[in-house]
């Protein structure tokens, strides 16, 4: 009976929090509300762990947070493999290319492989590929005579046609069981994440590992 009495007291506590800052009594603004600051307070308790440990790895949420980002993506590939299956679209990558000059139009090859975060010859080989398919086509530059343009082809605009649709659905799984207020918020803080990262690739993609560790997060 008394730690029913304490978890009254502590949900008492909560309650009155709520009426100080909101001033109402809807009960589902009180429960997102209580889930919320219960997990930030789960999540801000002190750990003390030695970064040598390295058995327990993924208590530290540095690291958590990469393993579910890694997870996440697998996820995602293997959806968007699924919708790939009876297409000349093969993988992620090739899908990534084709949409990109769906939107771009035309992009300087170098280009387009930078905007995936390829390896030079990975992107090379990756446009061979979709140019042999006869997917995108390869065209010169009109200021640069050695620099070769790719664009869209017709044919590639169809099978790109062809799996949108699909992939509306697939976007849909990987949402999951997010609420409309969750997704917007993840939203926001992959799009922070992700500007930080860009930044890095951008004006820092040669440095090592240490001295992007010193100037980005030691600063």
């Amino acid at each position: 009976m008394s730690n029913k009495i304490e978890l009254i007291k502590h949900l008492l506590e909560y309650v009155e929090s709520y009426d100080n800052e909101h001033n109402n009594s809807d009960l589902r603004s009180f429960s997102i509300y209580l889930k919320d600051i219960v997990f930030c307070e789960k999540k801000t308790e002190t750990v003390h762990l030695s970064e040598t440990d390295y058995a327990n790895y993924k208590r530290f949420p540095e690291v958590e947070l990469s393993t579910l980002l890694t997870t996440l993506y697998r996820f995602a590939t293997k959806y968007m493999r699924k919708t790939f299956q009876n297409t000349e679209i093969k993988t992620v990558d090739e899908f990534g290319f084709l949409a990109t000059l769906l939107k771009e139009k035309s992009l300087l090859k170098s280009e387009l492989i930078n905007k995936h975060l390829l390896e030079i010859t990975t992107g090379t080989e990756l446009l061979k590929r979709l140019i042999n398919k006869g997917l995108i086509i390869e065209i010169g530059d009109e200021t640069d005579k050695r620099a070769k343009r790719v664009s869209l082809s017709e044919k590639g605009a169809k099978e790109l046609t062809a799996v949108f649709q699909e992939l509306f659905v697939v976007s849909k799984i990987i949402r999951g069981n997010l609420t409309d207020k969750e997704l917007n918020e993840t939203i926001s803080i992959f799009t922070k994440l992700s500007n930080f990262h860009w930044s890095i690739f951008n004006n820092d993609r040669n440095a090592s590992i240490r001295e992007i560790y010193k100037k980005h997060i030691e600063k």
